[in-house]
């Protein structure tokens, strides 16, 4: 067989190799670049859901509360902790004795005589218009709200917000007149009673868990 028929054929077997070759690499590199860019629309899927789906902190959130004992101060620390909302304390400008009798009978006689005792917050009304939640903190007193509280309800404007209780209690686990007096007071509130939360005064310190699921599972 002539010479140059011999190195025409192999020279075209040579190109149909490398024509092979090329073909083959361009697939694997079509191929990986769809594989890449499904995950990036996969991931790009799951970023769009987690924008979609708010958190309750999309809404202005309020912790306010009054605590004579410390049980709702660690309360409300936890449900601020737990919500990232705001935490304002509500005292009285005349402070409370220590003794828990004389406090006790400063309380009644400040419910007999409907006293508004004057407060400390530091809560402008401005300030409080910019919150669409409001958690609401307060120990049961004489079956009723402290009058502290009453003077804070009285004070501010609550049209439109949620207004959701959690209070300490030594016997009214169902919050005796206090919650429906938050109902009263806060005139123009959507106040979610039912979802209270309420828990005795002596098991708030083993509590932590307990007030951090509630908040967790409430829908605001």
């Amino acid at each position: 067989m002539p010479k140059s028929i011999i190195e025409n054929t192999e020279e075209t077997q040579m190109k149909k190799i490398v024509s092979l070759i090329l073909t083959a690499v361009l697939m694997l590199t079509l191929a990986a670049c769809g594989t890449v860019r499904n995950e990036e629309q996969s991931t790009n899927a799951n970023a769009s859901e987690t924008q979609t789906n708010p958190t309750a902190s999309d809404g202005r959130i309020l912790v306010v509360y009054f605590s004579w004992s410390g049980n709702l101060d660690k309360m409300a620390h936890w449900i601020a902790d737990e919500t990232g909302g705001d935490l304002v304390r509500v005292t009285a400008k005349e402070a409370y004795p220590e003794n828990y009798n004389a406090t006790a009978d400063r309380a009644k006689k400040e419910k007999d005589d409907g006293v508004r005792p004057e407060i400390n917050v530091d809560l402008s009304k401005e300030q409080m218009a910019q919150y669409d939640t409001v958690f609401f903190g307060f120990p049961v007193w004489w079956y009723d709200l402290p009058m502290s509280m009453w003077t804070l309800l009285e004070s501010y404007d609550f049209s439109g917000k949620t207004v959701i209780p959690f209070f300490s209690h030594e016997g009214s686990s169902n919050g005796a007149g206090a919650l429906p007096r938050v109902t009263e007071l806060a005139k123009g509130a959507n106040v979610r009673t039912d979802d209270a939360l309420s828990i005795r005064g002596g098991s708030v310190a083993s509590s932590e868990n307990a007030v951090r699921d509630w908040v967790k599972g409430l829908n605001y």
